[in-house]
């Protein structure tokens, strides 16, 4: 039995694994080609307009997507086929009643924002983006499910098609020279969100088996454990795109261009953590279940050891070759993005600490811990960029994404030792073993 249950896991792991990673892969070549033309299509001014949509959607988003997404993975993965369909029909209930509720507030928000960041087309970009946040909560739903069940094709192919039909209509639209539109550019959102969302529900589909019935127990266990995790979720990326709705009111959208730009290209750093954070998840939820601590453990320092491995090499390389890296990507007139860039990628190392800090936290139901530690680091960032953008510029606020981080590493660092005996240190070992580890098992037959 034992025998069987190692080889279940290890055929999930590299099963899972190089599904995620692929995934992460694709979307970001993907994401990249699509950016590559879009820097080239667009004007500095109305790049920065689009970043800012974007931030302010992604908030929309990861507020009605964590207050659901987590918690339905969980609860499906680990209960009784009987109670699957409840949880389903309950979530999807919560999901467009929280849609309602997030569209409502953003079309009623939609021209403050564009007054503050002096951007008069964000609110029509927001009011006609509502189409596409209905659609695209309905493939959420069809994801999480697929994930809880420890499938990930659909959610690969329908982020994969999701970007690519953007990215296609970019190409098209740079050959041709024909200059898009901001208001075009969210109509191409929708049409590709519908897509991908017909993708999802294809994969998904097989475990829709329930009943349309609204279940009270299920709801509160739901929203009780997603409340946080949605909060941990909000604050987090809030703390990502905080820096640039800051830029945009203090300085002016340009800024917010290059600073995007640093981070997009130092987001190739990002590709394994976004990877081992999608299986982590769900295995986490299973093992504490069953294995308790020490599981907890070892998942966390092999997750992180194993990305830092891959990360390193990916960080020297875009630190030492900055300039020329730049140059070819997005032109001359990012020139400024360059100190960006090498300052972000000093952050980058910290980041798989942090964000396999928030999956661990949350699978073992310790989500009010880590809401409060993504609550800390946010609120001293904002505080950090008041200061720093004002006395720095745009670096300003690099500076204080580098100093919030470091902060998160050392707090965590206490809170995990304390729970489950983690020495942040010791992913370095299994860093050092993972590429002789990989050969091994390449190359030579376990018995």
């Amino acid at each position: 039995m034992k025998n069987s249950n190692r080889k279940f896991a290890a055929n999930y792991w590299i099963r899972s694994g190089t599904v995620s990673i692929l995934q992460q892969v694709c979307n970001f070549i993907v994401g990249f080609a699509g950016f590559f033309f879009l820097v080239r299509l667009t004007s500095k001014d109305d790049y920065g307009t689009w970043i800012l949509f974007l931030s302010t959607i992604s908030l929309s988003e990861i507020t009605r997507n964590e207050l659901i997404q987590n918690a339905l993975i969980k609860y499906v993965s680990v209960s009784e086929d009987n109670d699957r369909g409840k949880i389903i029909a309950t979530s999807f209930a919560i999901n467009m009643v929280v849609t309602t509720i997030l569209a409502l507030i953003l079309a009623g928000i939609a021209p403050l924002l564009g007054h503050i960041w002096d951007a008069p087309a964000i609110s029509n970009m927001l009011w006609l983006y509502l189409i596409s946040f209905f659609i695209v909560g309905i493939q959420m739903q069809c994801n999480a499910i697929e994930q809880a069940y420890l499938n990930f094709k659909g959610l690969f192919l329908s982020s994969f098609l999701k970007q690519f039909l953007f990215l296609v209509a970019l190409i098209v639209a740079y050959f041709l020279n024909y200059a898009l539109t901001l208001i075009q550019l969210v109509e191409l959102n929708i049409i590709s969100a519908a897509v991908g969302t017909i993708v999802s529900w294809h994969y998904a589909r097989r475990h829709l088996t329930f009943k349309w019935k609204f279940d009270l127990e299920w709801a509160k266990k739901l929203l009780n454990y997603g409340k946080y995790t949605m909060a941990t979720s909000l604050h987090a990326t809030f703390s990502n795109v905080m820096d640039q709705m800051m830029l945009g009111a203090l300085l002016a959208p340009a800024a917010v261009s290059s600073f995007n730009i640093a981070n997009r290209i130092s987001n190739m750093a990002h590709i394994p953590t976004n990877a081992m954070a999608t299986i982590v998840f769900p295995q986490g939820a299973i093992r504490f279940e069953s294995d308790g601590r020490d599981a907890m453990k070892l998942l966390y320092e092999k997750s992180v050891g194993s990305i830092l491995a891959i990360l390193t090499p990916v960080v020297l390389i875009l630190y030492l070759f900055a300039e020329p890296i730049i140059h070819i990507i997005v032109g001359e007139q990012y020139l400024d993005a360059i100190p960006l860039l090498r300052v972000t990628l000093l952050y980058c190392l910290l980041i798989p600490y942090s964000r396999q800090t928030g999956t661990i936290l949350e699978s073992t139901g310790n989500t009010k811990l880590n809401f409060l530690l993504v609550l800390f680091t946010g609120a001293f960032n904002i505080v950090l960029n008041i200061f720093l953008i004002q006395k720095f510029g745009v670096i300003g606020a690099v500076y204080g994404a580098l100093t919030a981080r470091i902060s998160f590493f050392l707090v965590a660092r206490h809170y995990l030792k304390s729970l489950f005996g983690i020495n942040l240190w010791a992913p370095w070992k299994y860093a050092v073993q993972f590429y002789p580890d990989i050969y091994r098992k390449l190359f030579h037959k376990v018995s």
